[in-house]
């Protein structure tokens, strides 16, 4: 194709933590500090599926509308994740016959998940012009999910649930708060559970020492004109939560800094 050259006088990339290490790193630019693309932070994700003995439509109203912080300080964050039945349906491990009986229990499924703020990170290498991610949970964040598992079960059923469908492969089905708690007893290795993430952070995080952050804290890059990122690449630690908000206040914080400097930033 044609390669066609675009001139401007300041370049933000927001390509989330993924790619934007990698556009940085195809664009030849090397971070003195050393950091672009490591840091990697994920919120690995596990999901539960609770069966009740009456409809609850929990597909119906606001995605996620109701959490659990309590235990937030330990890192564990729980919320209501419910899925359309096609991308529920692909995650079961049942098959044929098996998987349709299981999915008309629909109406009567509450999917739940819990995040854990991780303790170990990854990093992100752009291997022949391609980013790739290479990121290892650790056993003691595996062992808070675990912990995860039975807090959220007893949460489910004091709710009224009459079973839950677990995480971890092959595991057997839960009927009651009672066979949650001996999951702790269980040798249950990271390799056997399901985990998931959407919360990529950390791989070119902001701080104020060019010698250990990629850029300022306002996402302006270090060692670099006129070039910014300001997505969640710029997150120097995981944050525990959802990270939508924090990413749209600092995009936010990033457009008042450019236009409070406009002359630096447009001349």
């Amino acid at each position: 194709g044609h390669r066609i050259t675009v001139r401007a006088r300041l370049v933000v990339a927001a390509c989330g933590a993924i790619h934007s290490p990698a556009l940085l790193a195809r664009s030849g630019f090397r971070s003195p500090s050393g950091q672009l693309g490591k840091n990697l932070s994920m919120h690995p994700n596990v999901k539960l599926v609770a069966i009740f003995d009456e409809d609850v439509t929990g597909w119906k109203g606001a995605h996620q509308a109701f959490q659990v912080r309590e235990f937030q300080d330990q890192g564990l964050l729980f919320a209501a994740v419910n899925m359309p039945p096609s991308i529920l349906a692909m995650s079961f491990p049942h098959r044929g016959a098996a998987l349709g009986q299981l999915m008309q229990h629909y109406d009567r499924m509450v999917l739940a998940g819990m995040l854990c703020e991780d303790t170990a990170t990854g990093r992100v290498r752009t291997i022949h012009g391609q980013p790739q991610a290479f990121y290892q949970l650790a056993e003691a964040d595996a062992a808070n999910l675990k912990r995860g598992v039975v807090l959220l079960s007893e949460m489910l059923f004091a709710s009224g649930a009459k079973r839950i469908l677990l995480p971890f492969h092959g595991a057997a089905e839960l009927h009651n708060a009672d066979e949650a708690r001996r999951l702790l007893d269980q040798d249950l290795p990271a390799s056997r559970c399901e985990v998931v993430t959407v919360h990529m952070m950390g791989t070119a995080r902001m701080g104020t020492d060019r010698s250990a952050a990629v850029t300022d804290p306002f996402g302006a890059v270090h060692d670099a004109d006129r070039l910014m990122i300001t997505d969640a690449s710029l997150f120097p630690t995981p944050i525990g939560v959802n990270p939508m908000e924090t990413i749209m206040a600092l995009a936010t914080r990033a457009a008042g800094h450019v236009i409070d400097n406009a002359a630096r930033f447009t001349s």
